[in-house]
């Protein structure tokens, strides 16, 4: 009865006419007053209702809706972004739920106040530093000042230098490098949240790749570039569709760009174990979060394809914590791939796996946890050494039996 009584009283008030560009500048605060709140324009909630719609009546109506729906809560005090894009608006309209809806205002909300705090602090800082006075470190009046403002040794190395270093360099290894594919193919079996994390990790991949001293040439296939997946990507990276950019795309499958007996589909799931790595291969990793769906799918990828298959020799190395997944994001394995180009060093390649999977700092956690409660720690830390001995023996002598078996040809 209270959002009824809302709604009727929203629709009696006049709607102001303001232009796009004006925007008040509000206090930073959790829960807002409607006196604070600003207002989107009405030509600009027309366009884009134009550009959704597109004439459709059902959608129109649907989007009025929400859009009142999500005034009425700007009204009320609760958490919803001041701007929403015709994207937001999108994807608003294909949640079927108002709680999965609230999650979504909540999260622009939060994102929105994060970065108006961002820009406070920073225009604080730049005030702060055009206010302070520069420091006099001169012991005589006629010593010669060093630092960034005045004399200096060396040669100032910018951002954009070092930039167009690291593409240089990424763009020798397109020509003369090894290939790595990222398979993204797998965007139908990723909800909304999966595609724009699968998207964050691509980020850090080109990053990662990008500045190391030995880069791949990085392929992404199977890129629908319509989907969630590549515009989130577009938003990260600003230069991806420009013809400088170090990083080919492909919307075709990687069947059809390279030869079939050099692919190596590296999936969690298989039983062959990569023990040397092949610098002629051709390695294939699947781009997909996989939070909702544990289902093997790069597997039965691999197998319709016909493709070799292969997985990180992970129990042979490291120790894993009991509940932990050995499904590792791809900006953990293409790292873990350039290092083990670079050195064939297994256990310096998996420094990339997150700690917190380890079973060394779940102990680590456990102890500190029970530093609290001196009554228990004898008892306890005295029986957990004694099960950490044991089980630290058994890894090292079933780590020794297994790289025995791997490069000792007398056991083949």
């Amino acid at each position: 009865m209270y959002c009824i009584r809302s709604i009727f009283h929203h629709m009696r008030q006049p709607i102001r006419q303001l232009h796009p560009k004006n925007v008040v500048h509000i206090k930073q605060t959790f829960f807002r007053p409607a006196s604070q709140l600003s207002q989107q324009s009405e030509d600009y909630s027309e366009d884009i209702i134009n550009e959704i719609c597109k004439g459709d009546e059902e959608i129109e109506k649907k989007l009025r809706i929400l859009m009142l729906e999500v005034e009425v809560m700007r009204q009320d005090g609760r958490q919803a972004p001041d701007q929403l894009r015709s994207h937001h608006w999108k994807h608003l309209m294909e949640l079927p739920s108002r709680n999965q809806r609230h999650s979504y205002l909540l999260y622009l909300f939060k994102t929105e106040r994060a970065k108006e705090n961002q820009k406070a602090k920073k225009e604080a800082r730049k005030q702060a530093f055009l206010e302070s006075e520069p420091e006099d470190t001169r012991e005589f009046p006629d010593d010669m000042l060093y630092g960034i403002q005045h004399q200096s040794l060396f040669l100032r190395i910018r951002d954009q230098s070092m930039n167009n270093f690291d593409n240089y360099r990424a763009l020798q290894a397109i020509m003369h490098g090894q290939k790595v594919v990222i398979d993204c193919s797998y965007e139908n079996n990723m909800i909304y949240r999966e595609a724009v994390n699968a998207a964050k990790q691509m980020t850090f991949v080109f990053g990662d790749n990008r500045i190391h001293k030995d880069p791949f040439d990085v392929h992404m296939c199977n890129v629908n570039l319509k989907g969630h997946f590549y515009k989130q990507l577009v938003k990260n990276i600003p230069s991806l569709e420009e013809p400088w950019i170090p990083l080919n795309i492909h919307t075709e499958s990687y069947l059809d760009v390279f030869p079939k007996d050099k692919l190596v589909y590296l999936t969690p799931h298989c039983r062959n174990e990569l023990t040397e790595y092949d610098h002629d291969a051709i390695y294939i990793i699947g781009c997909m979060v996989d939070k909702v769906n544990n289902d093997p799918l790069s597997l039965a990828k691999a197998k319709r394809d016909g493709i070799k298959m292969a997985k990180l020799p992970l129990d042979r190395y490291l120790e894993w914590a009991p509940g932990s997944k050995k499904n590792l994001n791809i900006n953990h394995m293409v790292p873990i791939l350039l290092d083990l180009k670079t050195t064939g060093d297994w256990d310096y390649a998996l420094r990339h796996v997150p700690r917190r999977k380890l079973m060394e700092t779940k102990v680590l956690a456990m102890e500190n946890k029970l530093k609290r409660t001196p009554a228990l720690r004898k008892h306890v830390f005295k029986n957990l050494r004694l099960h950490s001995e044991e089980l630290q023996h058994s890894f090292n002598e079933k780590r020794k039996r297994s790289k025995k078996s791997l490069y000792d040809d007398d056991s083949i």
